[in-house]
This record gives structure tokens, sequence and C-alpha cells, in this order.
């Protein structure tokens, strides 16, 4: 009868000890926002604003099947502004799918870039254009009335800025329109629309159809 306790004792004193590394959760606030864009997404670098512009890398479709567009993976978590000192978050070969723009009307413009003869958003859907406009910063040149311009729009509700590089080259807030009346030096006035800072604005350099 004395036999159990002592097998259960032996037991008890065999147990392993729980030894391991403490686990740091990182809060939801600070992980990198997941999406399934196509484009990708890439860990948080110690500087997020490093992979702005993205490493020179041509787009291409990964062993998924899925697209990815100029510059390699695009950083989804929120970063550096994307002002004017950012360029707005651009990347080389990026170009902005919009239809004929014409004064007086106003028109959702689309970052796109192209991939296998064919023309893609940075979510990785395939975009049919009617036209193609490649765009600069605008800077402190006068604009005059007439001149057909892009710019990210202005929200009550929302920062002046996209805040990472995934939604500047993915948000609706890309407009376009027709210049009215000549540039201030900080706002211009768009036909249709009212009143633009000029730090927001992007000129067209080259139009081209698909």
């Amino acid at each position: 009868m004395r036999i159990v306790p002592l097998v259960i004792l032996a037991l008890a004193c065999n147990k392993p000890k729980k030894v391991g590394h403490s686990v740091t959760k990182v809060k939801d606030s600070d992980e990198p926002t997941k999406g399934s864009g196509s484009a990708g997404s890439a860990a948080a670098p110690p500087d997020a604003a490093s992979t702005i512009g993205g490493n020179g890398q041509a787009a291409y479709r990964d062993g998924q099947g899925r697209v990815h567009g100029p510059g390699g993976p695009v950083f989804m978590g929120r970063g550096a502004d994307c002002d004017v000192s950012k360029d707005h978050c651009m990347r080389a070969d990026v170009w902005f799918s919009v239809a004929n723009i014409v004064a007086g009307k106003l028109y959702r413009a689309l970052p796109v870039f192209k991939l296998e003869d064919k023309w893609w958003t940075w979510r990785g859907d395939e975009e049919q254009p009617v036209k193609l406009y490649m765009t600069k910063m605008a800077g402190t040149a006068p604009l005059s009335p007439g001149t057909p311009i892009i710019w990210f729009s202005q929200e009550t509700s929302s920062p002046k800025w996209a805040d990472s590089e995934y939604e500047a080259l993915t948000s609706s807030r890309w407009e376009a329109g027709v210049v009215e009346a000549p540039s201030t030096g900080t706002t211009v006035k768009v036909k249709g629309w009212g009143e633009v800072q000029m730090d927001t604005v992007r000129i067209i350099t080259e139009i081209k159809d698909p």
C-alpha cells in the first residue's frame, strides 16, 4: 500500500520546471497595418521613412501570382507624413489613371503601374485607364488658368497628409481638375472645386494613351 504514494512523490520531484524567455506583446496600435493589397508589405524598418520611394526594383509578380509595383514591397504601417519633403510618397514609374481632364469637371486620380503589358493599382487590381498622366510636385512655380493638375485633397475629418506610403499609393483622395485662376504662391483655385493648397499639387509632365 506504500508503493503508490512513493511513485507519486517521485513523479512530482521529476516534473520539469518552466524555463523560457519573457515575451513582450506589442500593442495593436504599434503593429504595422496588415492589408490584402497585392502591392505587398515590408516589415517595419528602424526608420519607416527610409522605405519611401522603394529600392529601385522593377514591378514583378511573385511566386503566389500577386503583382507588386515598382520599388519592391510597400511598408503598410504608419510612418512619416507624405508631404512635400517625401514627394507625396510617390514612386518612380507611378502614373495616374484619369479620364480626359476638362475644366469645370472633377475626376478621381488613381495611382497605377504597368506590368506584363497591363495596368494595375497598388491594391493589385487590374485597371483599364482612359488616359495616363506622369506628374511631379508643383513646387512654387506659378500656375496659369487652364493648367490641368492633380492634388491630394484635404478632408475635414482626416489629416492633411497620408501617413504611410501604402495609403498614399492607394488613397481615393487624389483628385484631378483644371486651374481657374492664377496661383497665389500658397494656394490655387480649381474650377468646380475651390482653393487648393499648393503643397498638395502635382503638375502633369507627360500624358499618354494606355
